[in-house]
């Protein structure tokens, strides 16, 4: 049985999954947005989930494969919490107490995840990803001057005299998230934050605010972008040209139109990738990296989700029936 944590209308997904259901696997499918599958309970023989529509049970212990695609799991696949009213007492007014049982709720919620997510990567002999979804930004940089590879500079400002600063130290100056950044889908819209230009007329009207503390990076003038496709061991990369199109020159991901190509990085920016892998524990994933205008190689980031179809397809990859193989077989051949 393939167990895959993902969302609903996640397309690398759907293709992976057309490939198992054409080699005959069984494939148990969790999405983190919908209650398809709800909680029954656990043992010491089974973490047992329900089917709400055939009404089946299924045991996440007896997986033997799972690709750990999005968080999949989330409080809305446990039975409803308490309710409201049962938490006032005729006695004692304890409304104020309602948000602290709710984050309690929470609290219990996220360590029954945890559990489930340790049980089936320590239980399944194939684990495609794992279940740390949100990598540190700042924690993979250092990791990744520590293989020796170039980042961009960068600072964590929090006022606008320290913004002052980077506009000293830098260039060009842009600010990106230090964490995933938002995702969401809400009825059918889609918004995301991207990397954005900080334009002059920002840090004029900002000297005396206060922020939370935000990453300002060096902007690093680019020859081409290369997305990277990390899975068991092989690297299928992509360049992009996105530097000649205003609309891309900050980030590529606005504005989908830019030629790409496929690539083949060197060696030994191979070599420092697969540490950095490695040493996060990742057996898949997307690298993202720049080469600037002195043919050097930049790294960014790596994303542990890996939105491969955008590099497969153009690049004739064929990575969706690669993850399916390994998936059923533990090899991509």
């Amino acid at each position: 049985m393939v167990l895959i944590f993902s969302m609903r209308f996640d397309y690398s997904t759907n293709c992976v999954m057309k490939w198992l259901d054409y080699k005959g696997f069984k494939v148990i499918r969790i999405n983190g947005e919908d209650d398809f599958y709800k909680f029954v309970q656990i043992t010491k023989e089974g973490i047992i989930f329900r089917d709400s529509v055939s009404n089946k049970e299924v045991n996440l212990r007896d997986v033997k494969s799972c690709w750990w695609r999005r968080t999949g799991l989330t409080k809305r696949h446990f039975a409803a919490t308490v309710a409201k009213e049962q938490l006032i007492s005729n006695d004692v007014d304890i409304s104020r107490f309602i948000n602290d049982k709710r984050n309690f709720i929470d609290d219990e919620a996220k360590d029954l995840i945890d559990y489930i997510c340790y049980t089936v990567y320590n239980k399944a002999s194939i684990n495609l990803g794992n279940p740390q979804f949100n990598l540190n930004r700042l924690i993979v940089l250092d990791i990744a001057k520590k293989y020796g590879l170039m980042v961009p500079e960068y600072m964590i400002v929090q006022d606008g005299r320290q913004l002052e600063m980077c506009r000293n130290n830098f260039a060009k100056a842009v600010t990106k998230a230090v964490s995933n950044g938002i995702y969401r889908d809400i009825y059918n819209h889609r918004f995301y934050t991207y990397t954005e230009l900080i334009e002059e007329d920002f840090y004029e009207k900002n000297r005396e605010v206060d922020f939370f503390p935000s990453m300002v990076s060096d902007l690093i003038e680019k020859k081409i972008e290369i997305r990277s496709f990390y899975l068991d061991g092989e690297f299928y990369s992509m360049a992009i040209f996105s530097q000649s199109d205003e609309k891309t020159k900050i980030d590529f991901r606005k504005y989908t139109n830019n030629r790409r190509e496929p690539f083949r990085l060197p060696k030994h920016i191979e070599l420092k990738l697969k540490y950095i892998f490695r040493e996060l524990d990742l057996n898949c994933g997307s690298a993202d990296l720049i080469i600037d205008s002195n043919d050097n190689y930049i790294f960014l980031e790596i994303n542990p989700v890996g939105q491969f179809a955008m590099t497969s397809e153009p690049c004739n990859y064929d990575l969706h029936k690669k993850v399916a193989n390994f998936l059923a077989y533990g090899t991509t051949n």
